[in-house]
């Protein structure tokens, strides 16, 4: 059946998203049954489901001579399943791959193929990988994508495995493509032969990764032109260009990958995509499977369910990814708690309408971030109780700071000068900009910046970097401010440290004690104490600079001691003057705060991670007894909690309320009603 649609509707807008992705094998097609693909979806109270549709592989009798059409189409067919999802209102986002051809697709356009530095293609198990610059992907895929969101009535379309891909599904790399429309696309923008190797002190491997960047929005625009020119009501995943449509992203997990497990996988993707792109939809998925090697195993239920409690915590909607189908899966074991979580929020869903972050910090990312530094942070600000939202290189001068008393930038090192100068207005207009390590010290091209990016900062020079400080430490100084250390005087580093010359008008905030002997026993002590600081606060206009010359996040994230969390407590409370969410919840509850837009309410979410133990995900240790005070600016009309349906002990005075929980298991949603 052809579509044809001239509306412009954007469905998605204030929708209570709950989303499954069945990532459909071929052999799925065979006896597929349209009325029970839906009837497992109403099971979950999902109300969008993905579907596999194009690409390397059509699920559907595609009439084009490159779409390699599966053999396996003898259940309903795609048309009745879709069909029958919008009998019961499910919206079905097509999953399309345009990375790989089947081999016999290869055989007949060699010059489509990924091709390495050694002259090689990518041939895994019959499917060989194409390049982002081939005819393929430029000229061949718009056609697939036209033909099956015209034959087939599809709400949305996602793009799996784009870009640049240089590892198989073994996780094998064979390096940056150098076929022949990569070398051509890269002579003519930058006059110069592709790099041989990803090495970031290359000045031409710079380039090349100014080349990605150029060539993946280009791409980008192209297909998101050709899907609105025949689809306007399409939801596009990923669609960054425009700001609508769906964030796509998941929390997975890999058995190589490098430990820690990232715990707040689901909180920190729907942060960035809500914070920095508010007019989309935050869809992070909870991948099913363990690994790529084993997509039939599922993970623990208990780290399942703790991804959507996150997701919707921070203002995101909910997402399910496994292979199969809902009815032949073989590992159902995270069914109960993601049912449970998808039936709370169809009963409570319009409560997540229209609500924004009341976050009063900003954290800086991005793709070219120091994400170990940033997961510190992240860390740091959570297991405080801030309340922080993330902004996006990207995005981030396109959106309002007005709310923001701090902004936090983590051994961010590419950053733009129109960036860097926004920063330090913001600070000039009486924020606290907090700058990490080598932030800024690299423009948006990865060039070493001539002059410091902070004016901010009162860093009048730059010495020299030291990579090696194993047995370094500071001395604390300033105790009044730093109430958590009452019976420490040392704070250790073992990472970079910056060595530099300040303003006369920076505050120095603690001593050096530079490497030193540490073995044997009897000769293990510290001789020079220097004036290098551990931070510096620097007045600049209304507000303030505060530079950390060494990575206190990437330390904390790899090593978790409490030495580095309470020196970045004490700095954000008691130097910076920033407040947090108080009471006695541990570390291991995340607290977040969302206003209801034109409702006179307030989400408190609390989501209790103490069952991550380890390596493994086990069922939370239910706490007992919790208060939780945030600052309110009336007395409330009610607390109750949605999740439970009871109304909640509380009281108010002075500006701050009070809420009393008897029990906390995984997750609580409490409604503050003014």
């Amino acid at each position: 059946m052809a579509i044809s649609s001239n509306s412009t509707e954007k469905w998605w807008k204030n929708f209570p998203w709950r989303e499954i992705q069945t990532n459909l094998r071929e052999i799925d097609m065979l006896d597929i049954d349209a009325e029970q693909f839906v009837r497992d979806l109403k099971e979950f109270k999902a109300n969008v489901v993905m579907i596999n549709t194009a690409g390397i592989i059509a699920s559907y009798p595609t009439k084009l001579p490159y779409h390699f059409q599966s053999p396996y189409l003898t259940g309903d067919s795609l048309a009745d399943i879709i069909a029958a999802c919008h009998r019961e209102g499910i919206k079905v986002i097509a999953r399309t791959d345009f990375s790989k051809v089947r081999r016999p697709i290869y055989e007949m356009h060699p010059e489509w193929a990924y091709v390495s530095p050694k002259g090689e293609i990518v041939d895994y198990n019959g499917d060989v990988h194409v390049c982002l610059n081939g005819d393929y992907q430029q000229h061949y895929a718009p056609e697939i994508i036209k033909e099956a969101i015209t034959e087939l009535d599809f709400d949305g379309i996602f793009f799996n495995m784009g870009g640049y891909q240089v590892k198989d599904y073994s996780y094998r790399y064979y390096g940056i493509c150098h076929c022949d429309s990569c070398k051509t696309k890269f002579a003519a923008m930058f006059d110069s032969q592709l790099p041989k190797e990803e090495n970031p002190n290359d000045p031409v491997f710079k380039k090349y990764m100014v080349f990605k960047e150029r060539t993946l929005k280009e791409y980008a625009q192209k297909m998101h032109q050709v899907i609105l020119g025949v689809r306007p009501d399409i939801c596009i995943a990923n669609n960054f260009e425009l700001k609508e449509g769906m964030i796509r992203q998941e929390s997975n997990t890999a058995l190589d990958r490098p430990l820690p497990h990232w715990q707040y996988s689901a909180s920190d993707n729907t942060k960035w995509a809500v914070s920095s792109y508010p007019n989309m939809v935050s869809s992070n998925t909870t991948v099913d499977f363990i690994d790529y090697h084993h997509r039939h195993g599922a993970i623990s239920p208990q780290q399942q369910k703790l991804r959507l409690c996150q997701a919707l915590a921070n203002g995101g909607g909910l997402d399910y990814y496994l292979i199969g189908r809902l009815d032949n899966h073989e590992d159902q074991s995270g069914y109960e708690g993601i049912k449970e979580m998808f039936h709370y929020h169809a009963e409570h869903g319009q409560e997540y309408m229209n609500i924004t972050s009341q976050a009063t910090i900003a954290l800086l990312n991005g793709p070219n971030g120091n994400q170990a530094e940033f997961r510190g942070w992240f860390r740091f600000l959570t297991e405080n109780h801030f309340q922080f939202d993330t902004l996006m290189v990207q995005n981030a001068l396109n959106l309002p700071w007005d709310k923001y008393k701090a902004i936090i930038v983590p051994d961010y090192q590419p950053l733009s000068d129109e960036l860097t100068q926004r920063l330090d207005a913001f600070a000039q207009a009486g924020g606290t900009l907090i700058s990490v390590c080598r932030s800024g010290f690299q423009n948006e091209v990865y060039q070493k910046r001539e002059t410091l990016p902070f004016q901010s900062m009162g860093l009048e020079r730059v010495n020299t970097i030291r990579e090696d400080n194993r047995s370094s430490y500071f001395k604390v100084d300033h105790e009044d401010q730093f109430p958590r250390f009452p019976v420490t005087k040392l704070i250790y580093l073992d990472n970079h440290y910056v060595f530099a010359d300040y303003s006369s008008k920076a505050e120095t905030y603690f001593k050096l004690i530079p490497p030193h002997m540490y073995g044997p026993p009897e000769r293990c002590y510290y001789t020079q104490v220097t004036e290098h600081p551990g931070f510096t606060v620097h007045p600049y206009g209304k507000g303030q600079g505060i530079y950390i010359p060494w990575k206190p996040g990437e330390l904390f994230h790899r090593q978790g001691y409490t030495n580095t969390s309470e020196f970045v407590a004490d700095l954000l409370e008691h130097v910076a003057g920033l407040t947090r969410i108080q009471g006695n919840l541990p570390p291991m509850v995340e607290a977040t705060l969302f206003e209801q837009q034109g409702r006179g309410a307030t989400l408190l979410h609390l989501v209790n991670g103490t069952g991550h133990f380890g390596v493994t995900f086990y069922a939370p240790v239910t706490l007992s007894d919790l208060e939780v005070q945030v600052p309110l600016s009336s007395a409330p009309r009610s607390v109750q909690s949605l999740y439970t349906g009871r109304r909640c002990a509380y009281s108010f005075s002075d500006g701050l309320l009070t809420v009393k929980l008897d029990k906390l298991g995984m997750f609580d949603a409490i409604k503050i009603s003014r």
